[in-house]
């Protein structure tokens, strides 16, 4: 049974996934445990940047994983 995806397209959405994930991960918290007070802690460089740019990253390699063409065994010989 031949796929379309092949086992380095399925490694590379995979890492991707974790990239993504990790992203979303690292923006949770900053909340205020007093809901009256305000928490600045929403706008460190955690929140901010490094979770967007990792979610970037992200879809950067889910894109690569999904247009990336790997030859079959039958196409190499």
């Amino acid at each position: 049974m031949d796929f379309v995806f092949k086992k380095k397209n399925f490694t590379l959405l995979f890492v991707g996934i974790a990239f993504i994930l990790s992203g979303l991960i690292l923006m949770i918290g900053g909340g205020s445990e007093d809901p009256t007070k305000f928490s600045d802690e929403i706008f460190n460089f955690q929140r901010l940047t490094l979770a967007p740019i990792l979610i970037a990253i992200g879809f950067i390699i889910e894109f690569f994983a999904i247009m990336l063409v790997t030859k079959s065994e039958e196409e190499k010989k």
